[in-house]
């Protein structure tokens, strides 16, 4: 390791204006990058709810130990029971989105596998796929006639393949035709794995569960860090392979289990998933309202779910949007490449179901005015 090499790299990204920093914002900014799309983390009712359900002691804040040595504590695996009850398959619960993306790619396919993935898929999925050393083929974004292309190139040749998608896509905010996708399954026997990070909560149980999808399915992947306002993440999958990533999966042996309490709140969520149809019909109205009023003010997006994406063009116009949206009380961050691709650094607006319709108009409003004056400049 040089450090001569690596303070040259670290001035090369803020010239390029990708250095990243980690602050802590105003907690007064009206928050447009939130991604608690259903507000259940700041629903002080439904907190209140959750420690008046649960004595003083589920409330442990340590496992202090992997699942495989005393990490398998009752809470967690009543949890994988309810989730079991409500899908149909097993489960295995991991401590991270990204760990259960990537393990369980890099856990069963190896140089011998294929993987088609989504040219858009998220960065824990693509680690996979180099960890895996499998042959990777990227499709253009959400074109399943693409997908099929290549299936029929290569079906034939690779016995063991897997299509990669996700439902709700994070930084355009559109979704997979998931439907299409498990059809090509009857015709060229592939293993298929679905990422519902953005849609569990928001669609209730996932795209997948509404769709009927899941036996289609052979690795559904639910994160939790975002409608489902916790930490953690479920594989949904066959028995068989649940026992191969408890004694293969390294990132699920060598992790210290998930706090109790973090589990706890999955599953009092899980629980009462139900009793939050009426605010996500509600969030619906609101997805609906924004869409149309970006389409009044002539403000672009390709997104048509609750994440709206506004591309901007280069780092730096796109930094100085955001910066100015926050001197005005708002927060919207600025997605840079190489997040996306070149060219499209964008704000990334989330909506969350707590918002008003007026607040949201108003931004709107303001986000024209500041883009145009960047465009004067």
């Amino acid at each position: 390791m040089q450090k001569e090499k690596i303070i040259q790299e670290l001035e090369d990204l803020k010239k390029e204006n990708r250095f990243r920093t980690i602050k802590t914002n105003d907690k007064g900014l009206y928050n447009f990058s939130s991604n608690d799309y259903l507000g259940l983390a700041h629903d002080e009712d439904l907190l209140q709810k959750f420690y008046q359900n649960y004595s003083f002691e589920n409330y442990k804040l340590s496992s202090s130990s992997s699942r495989l040595i005393d990490g398998s504590y009752l809470t967690v695996m009543r949890l994988e029971k309810k989730v079991e009850e409500i899908y149909g398959k097993p489960c295995l619960v991991f401590n991270s989105g990204f760990d259960a993306n990537s393990s369980v790619i890099e856990t069963f396919f190896d140089k011998d596998s294929l993987i088609i993935t989504d040219r858009l898929n998220h960065a824990s999925i693509y680690e996979g796929c180099i960890n895996s050393r499998a042959k990777i083929l990227r499709y253009n974004h959400l074109d399943v006639d693409a997908l099929e292309n290549l299936l029929k190139k290569y079906s034939k040749e690779y016995n063991d393949i897997l299509v990669v998608t996700e439902t709700v896509y994070s930084m355009d905010g559109d979704y997979a035709d998931i439907k299409k996708i498990c059809k090509l399954k009857n015709e060229y026997k592939f293993n298929l794995m679905v990422d519902e990070a953005h849609s569990y909560g928001v669609f209730g149980y996932g795209i997948a569960y509404n769709e009927k999808l899941i036996d289609k399915i052979d690795f559904l992947i639910i994160p939790l860090g975002k409608a489902g306002a916790s930490v953690g993440a479920y594989v949904i999958c066959d028995e068989v392979y649940k026992n191969y990533l408890i004694n293969k999966s390294k990132k699920f042996i060598y992790s210290t289990a998930l706090p109790p309490v973090n589990n706890l709140w999955n599953l009092f969520i899980l629980e009462n998933m139900v009793i939050f149809q009426d605010k996500i019909e509600k969030f619906y109205e609101l997805i609906d309202f924004s869409l149309n009023t970006l389409k009044k003010l002539n403000l672009k997006t390709s997104s048509t779910t609750h994440i709206i994406s506004i591309i901007i063009g280069d780092n730096l116009s796109t930094v100085k949007l955001s910066n100015k949206l926050k001197e005005l009380g708002y927060l919207a961050y600025a997605i840079k490449e190489p997040t996306v691709p070149k060219n499209t650094a964008r704000l990334r607006i989330s909506l969350t179901a707590n918002m008003k319709k007026e607040d949201i108009e108003k931004f709107f409003k303001i986000l024209k005015t500041e883009i145009r004056k960047i465009g004067e400049l």
